[in-house]
């Protein structure tokens, strides 16, 4: 079955662009901190050249043209090199749906992206694509378990845990969780995910957390945490696996978000269940 992509835009020779007729689009998926190591950078494009033209929204010859991917290596011309030029190809009129989709995957194929600023491309381009998340699978290359996390992220944390997230003090799975033990009451998952920065409890305790907020609704951030965190009996299985599952796994939980543990855990809660051996 053939899939389907967005309408392609002819590319055009590499060219070089005067930095003052170029604009940072709005619709360029920034990294989460763009000016970090810029010198590095253009150290670099100083002694090897720029490898990697910037790529431009717009006609040449007809600016101000958008840049929509290649923004450090933009800022590294304009703001340490101190060029008047940069060497760029330009992709037409593209647009927005089609920028959004062109910034975010080749700044996914380069580049840590603002956590943010991700869920937020990603979530307007499901809206876009008739709320498909394959179609956005199918344009962006992202796992559906990711896209769902940024469409969920984007819609349900509060700008604090945003800023957590952005931080990298907390993970994606943390704030879920804390959402899901409040409840849906922000203003505890909020409280939750800053004991979670604080005490940093074990992956098994942040299970416990999920579980016993689930079924006291009225207890308090507190409460959850210090019941989440009492000790318990606990069971460990070790298992040898083969390198080829090994690194599969590794694959999974950086691609999930989750704890080899606790994927382990849900992977054989499932088939056990789906075989009738658990309730």
């Amino acid at each position: 079955m053939s899939t389907k992509r967005a309408p392609s835009h002819a590319i055009s020779d590499i060219v070089d662009v005067p930095l003052k007729d170029i604009e940072i689009s709005n619709d360029n998926v920034r990294h989460s901190d763009p000016m970090r190591d810029l010198d590095e950078l253009a150290a670099s494009i100083r002694i090897h050249g720029l490898l990697q033209p910037v790529v431009l929204r717009g006609v040449e010859g007809k600016p101000p043209y958008d840049l929509i991917g290649g923004q450090r290596r933009f800022l590294a011309h304009q703001k340490v090199l101190k060029t008047k030029t940069i060497r760029a190809v330009f992709v037409g009129n593209m647009s927005k749906t089609e920028s959004v989709i062109r910034s975010l995957v080749e700044n996914l194929q380069r580049v840590e992206l603002e956590y943010g600023d991700t869920a937020e491309a990603v979530t307007f381009l499901y809206k876009q694509l008739g709320n498909d998340e394959r179609k956005v699978q199918e344009q962006t290359g992202l796992s559906i378990r990711k896209i769902r996390d940024f469409i969920e992220i984007d819609a349900r944390a509060t700008p604090h845990m945003k800023a957590l997230l952005k931080a990298k003090r907390v993970s994606i799975a943390d704030v879920k969780r804390s959402i899901r033990a409040a409840q849906d009451n922000l203003q505890k998952a909020e409280e939750l995910l800053d004991l979670i920065v604080k005490y940093q409890p074990t992956s098994h305790q942040k299970r416990r957390l999920v579980s016993f907020g689930e079924q006291n609704k009225s207890a308090s951030a507190a409460k959850i945490l210090k019941e989440a965190t009492k000790p318990s009996v606990e069971q460990n299985l070790i298992i040898t696996l083969p390198d080829e599952l090994i690194a599969a796994l590794r694959k999974a939980t950086k691609s999930l978000s989750i704890e080899a543990d606790e994927l382990a855990a849900q992977v054989l809660t499932e088939w056990l269940r789906n075989q009738g051996f658990t309730i």
